[in-house]
Formats: structure tokens, C-alpha cells, sequence
């Protein structure tokens, strides 16, 4: 054999080794962050994360119609990037990276009707629905419990007056190749069939915002918007901002009408 052909088996047996340490380090980390955001949960299932924000916010004078954007990371990325195009509102961020509904209902009291909104978005599911790929058997249970959270949070609110945009949950990117033993084809489509059982559902004061026909591009969101397989990039809030545009200026509208007393 032709040493030519010695070192290109050797580089290949490299780069072979290289992707495997790659990868098991890459599970490696995940798992621990699994592992220490279950310890944090076993510890402080509902976080105080905003608790002295939350007091210098009431401390203060409210000027402005608020807005309150509560959920996940997805809502916490969003802070860099808030609209300055639906109104002249005062925006809170209440977002959480990591969290699942149970824990966003647990502070929804603390993180939201306590700080007097006027309008409440809700962005969240994906971190309950991702659950699916590793807990099986867990589908349906994990679906219908997801679908009640999010959708008793819109009521609540709405039963205070506030005005609720609830959003879809964003569509996710092409599953990156080391995330994939973390995921599975059930996940996305419990995130379209949640969609659609988001888009059907009504009450009073709550708008249903379709995040779909502005961020998707065939089965997954648009490369553009992509920042990776479950967050969006800067363009993606951008393209975000401008979409609900319409729709959120007629939630501010409403929320600036004073209730007909009965």
C-alpha cells in the first residue's frame, strides 16, 4: 500500500474521532444541563428571578399602557429587539430561558398581574413539547397538560381585563445532527397540531396571532429567522415586529378603551 494511501486512512480515522469527541461532548453537555436544570427545578420550581425588578417596576409611576411578554427564551431573546412600532407602550420582559408552562403558570401571579399589565403576549409550549422525544409514552399527556396551561393563562388574564395576545409557538429550524437524539418527528408535530389548536380556540380579549404565516418557509421557519433550532435570530424578531403589527395596534387600540360597565 502506497503511503499516500496510509495517511488518508489515518485522517480519516482522525477526523472519525475528532466528530465522535465532538459529539459525546455535545451529549455530555446537554445532558448536564438537563440534569442541572432538573436540580434547580427539585429546589426552586418557580423562579424569583425579576423580584426586585418587579417592586422598582410597582415602585414607580405607570405612564404608559404596559405590555407584559411572558414565556420562555424565545421571549427573553426578544428584549434586544422590542417594537417600537405598536404603539406608545411601556414593554417588561418576563422571560425565562428554559422554563415550561407548569413553571410559567406558577409565577404568572408574581410576573405579570401583580405589575397591573394592560396586555399580556404569550409565547411558550416548546420547552413541554420537546419533552416528547425523550419521555415516551408521554405524548398525549404532555400535549393535552400544555394546551391547558397555556390557554388557562390567556383566560385568567382575560377574566382581570387584560388584553392577551397569544401567539402560536414559533415553528423550529432543520434539527441539527448532534441535536437529533434529542428529538424527534413527534415533536414537531405536536408544535403544528398545538398551532392549530391555538388557532381555534376563543374568549374574550384574547387574540390568537398566527407567528406561522410570518416566520415559516415550507415544514420549518425560515433560514433567515433562524438563529438555531429553537431560538430565533435578530431578523426573525425584526420580521416578527412587523408582522403583528396590525394585530397588536388593534390589542393596544383595545386596551386603551375603558371597559362598558355592566
Amino acid at each position: 500500500m502506497r503511503p499516500s494511501a496510509y495517511l488518508i486512512i489515518i485522517v480519516i480515522l482522525v477526523l472519525g474521532l475528532g466528530f465522535s469527541i465532538a459529539g459525546n461532548l455535545f451529549l455530555f453537555k446537554k445532558a448536564y444541563e438537563y440534569h442541572a436544570r432538573e436540580a434547580a427545578v427539585r429546589i426552586t420550581p418557580i423562579s424569583s428571578r425579576f423580584q426586585q425588578s418587579n417592586q422598582a417596576l410597582l415602585a414607580a409611576a405607570k405612564t404608559k399602557t404596559r405590555l407584559i411578554i411572558l414565556g420562555e427564551s424565545r421571549c427573553a431573546m426578544w428584549e434586544p429587539y422590542h417594537p417600537t412600532n405598536w404603539g406608545d407602550l411601556e414593554i417588561v420582559n418576563r422571560g425565562i430561558g428554559g422554563e415550561t408552562t407548569p413553571q410559567i403558570l406558577g409565577r404568572l401571579q408574581e410576573d405579570c398581574l401583580d405589575l397591573d399589565p394592560d396586555i399580556v403576549l404569550l409565547q411558550m409550549g416548546d420547552n413541554d413539547l420537546k419533552t416528547i422525544a425523550v419521555l415516551p409514552g408521554t405524548q398525549e399527556s404532555t400535549f393535552e397538560q400544555t394546551y391547558q396551561n397555556i390557554t388557562g393563562m390567556a383566560i385568567r388574564l382575560s377574566d382581570q381585563g387584560v388584553q392577551v395576545a397569544l401567539t402560536t409557538i414559533f415553528p423550529p429550524a432543520p434539527i441539527e445532527l448532534l441535536r437529533k437524539p434529542l428529538w424527534s418527528d413527534e415533536v414537531n408535530q405536536a408544535i403544528d397540531d398545538m398551532n392549530q389548536r391555538l388557532l381555534a380556540f376563543e374568549y374574550p380579549r384574547v387574540t390568537v396571532l398566527d407567528c406561522d404565516s410570518i416566520l415559516r418557509d415550507g415544514k420549518y421557519i425560515a433560514a433567515e429567522y433562524s438563529l438555531d433550532t429553537l431560538h430565533l435570530s435578530e431578523a426573525g424578531y425584526r420580521a416578527l415586529n412587523k408582522g403583528l403589527e396590525t394585530a397588536m395596534g388593534q390589542i393596544v387600540a383595545a386596551a386603551s378603551k375603558p371597559e362598558p360597565f355592566h
